[in-house]
């Protein structure tokens, strides 16, 4: 019987670290991750790490919360294949998406040379029968002159059918290399992988949504311009018709995430006084006319829907600017609230709801902790916390993130973050300055392994939002463009000149550190 390194239900019983932590519980992947409630709201899946003896890797546990038994459904070495994401289609079913490491070959007008890339694939567990399932038979893939690189796109999960699940892949299957294929829906049968056309693919759409009834209704165009648009069915019977067409990068920008219970409701994201805001459209209304639903003064409103799996209907958007989810039901509000006022300190994330809405899954984290587990009752309300992230990181020895804004040289506020090593002086430090990737993304205060694992070794570390970042608006954002080197890298430069002006940081000892855009500001730097 293997062992593994983490059991669901007993982190709290380990001693934790009082010195200073080896540079492998930071670089280590998380003892437990991913975790999902299951509809019943009886049993929680997650990614542990395995490691014991010769046996190192990474598993998907299944634990029953009622007797606290924990069991193994698949294993993986990291080497064949890293597991992607996990969820549940049903109590007896959870679908797992892999991650590939692969060899495509490349034309370059010299040749074919092969490149090495990464390719997804869906796998099915079956529970009852402990079997692993893949929705595709060889057959049907050899059909495919060159096979999908992307084959865990699961369109709709179907929760309701226990044997079909809706699947986005290429529709046409016997292509030239260097001819582009678009992306269709298929409805597959993983139990005896037979499968059928669902939607058949449209020229430049690559991207497709279903209604709550499971019906194909709108899709992302993209043509060869830049042009993007959503193509929509107004009504399930009607032909497909364009809407909203946006350069990228532009105040028109429009994306559709997903309809309500009543079929004639899209919810999209879109700009609101030039800060992405989310909208609901009437299909019906001849003149479409969208209503505003949520908008935040100072930031983009990001995230995707969340939906009751009692009602099936939205009941909130999966963003805060403190952390937590957005729920619009008064009552669901009123949890978060008391969620909230349980761990003061954290953002906390009701992650999964069971089917009667009384059991769900709190995820919290903070600058000081990696993530911590819960599991939840209303009625009365209780938290019960079940795993963490990484057990060794004690919030005692991490050292706390706080805000440290800043004024560019041309008068642009400059949002950022900064972690002095916990028990310092807060002076003359030897300092690293992180700028993130992207460079359209943002850092905040969200609990960073790097950050803490610089901070445990001395030094204090400067993450800041330079122009081009985002979730500032539109204006913020598009100040990046043609503008790497520049600007951007003197919003930078200027928080490292302010921790040098304020003592904090030893002008002797700076240096620069990133990865991606954050590798290109170093090197700039």
């Amino acid at each position: 019987m293997v062992k593994y390194i983490c059991s669901l239900l007993f982190f709290l019983c380990y001693s934790l670290p009082t010195v200073a932590l080896p540079v492998e519980s930071f670089a280590s992947l998380p003892d437990v991750s991913k975790l999902e409630l299951s509809p019943s709201g009886e049993q929680l899946s997650a990614v542990v790490r395995v490691s014991v003896e010769n046996t190192k890797g990474t598993a998907v546990q299944v634990t029953n919360l009622k007797s606290g038994k924990n069991k193994l459904v698949l294993f993986t070495d990291n080497k064949k294949y890293d597991i992607g994401w996990v969820s549940w289609k049903d109590e007896k079913t959870l679908l797992v998406g892999t991650v590939y490491p692969s060899k495509r070959d490349t034309w370059l007008g010299v040749g074919r040379i092969l490149n090495k890339t990464r390719e997804t694939r869906l796998m099915i567990i079956d529970l009852e029968k402990d079997q692993v399932l893949a929705p595709f038979s060889p057959a049907f893939l050899k059909k495919y002159t060159f096979m999908p690189t992307s084959q865990d796109d699961v369109v709709d999960s179907l929760p309701d059918d226990p044997d079909h699940i809706l699947m986005a892949l290429p529709t046409n299957q016997s292509l030239a290399m260097g001819v582009r294929s678009y992306i269709g829906v298929y409805k597959v049968n993983f139990r005896d992988q037979s499968i059928r056309s669902f939607q058949e693919s449209e020229d430049h759409v690559y991207g497709w949504w279903t209604d709550q009834q499971h019906r194909v209704r709108a899709g992302i165009f993209i043509d060869d311009e830049g042009t993007r648009k959503t193509v929509l069915k107004k009504s399930p019977e009607d032909k497909w018709q364009s809407y909203w067409p946006y350069k990228v990068f532009s105040e028109d920008e429009v994306m559709p995430l997903g309809f309500g219970l009543d079929p004639n409701i899209l919810y999209i994201r879109a700009y609101h006084e030039k800060r992405l805001a989310i909208f609901k459209v009437n299909l019906a209304d001849k003149n479409m006319t969208r209503e505003l639903v949520f908008a935040d003064p100072v930031y983009d409103v990001n995230g995707s829907l969340v939906y009751s799996p009692s009602t099936k209907d939205v009941i909130g958007i999966s963003y805060s600017a403190k952390g937590g989810f957005t729920f619009f039901d008064p009552e669901l509000k009123k949890l978060q609230a008391s969620i909230d006022k349980a761990i003061p300190n954290g953002k906390n994330y009701i992650t999964g709801f069971s089917k009667d809405m009384q059991t769900f899954l709190v995820f919290s984290s903070s600058d000081i902790d990696s993530g911590t587990y819960y599991i939840g009752q209303r009625n009365p309300i209780k938290l019960n916390a079940v795993a963490y992230r990484y057990k060794q990181l004690d919030t005692a020895l991490m050292s706390p993130t706080q805000r440290y804004d800043y004024k560019a040289r041309d008068g642009l506020a400059i949002e950022a973050y900064l972690t002095v090593p916990k028990n310092s002086t807060g002076k003359k430090l030897p300092t690293i300055i992180f700028p993130h990737g992207g460079p359209i993304a943002r850092d905040d205060d969200s609990f960073d392994y790097w950050t803490q694992y610089l901070a445990d070794k001395g030094y204090a570390v400067l993450q800041m939002n330079f122009r081009g970042s985002s979730g500032q608006g539109l204006d913020f954002r598009n100040a990046g463009l043609k503008n790497w080197g520049m600007e951007m890298q003197n919003d930078v430069e200027d928080g490292a000149r302010k921790l040098i002006a304020e003592g904090i940081a030893d002008e002797k000892s700076v240096c620069i550190l990133g990865a991606s855009y954050g590798g290109y500001a170093a090197l700039m730097g």
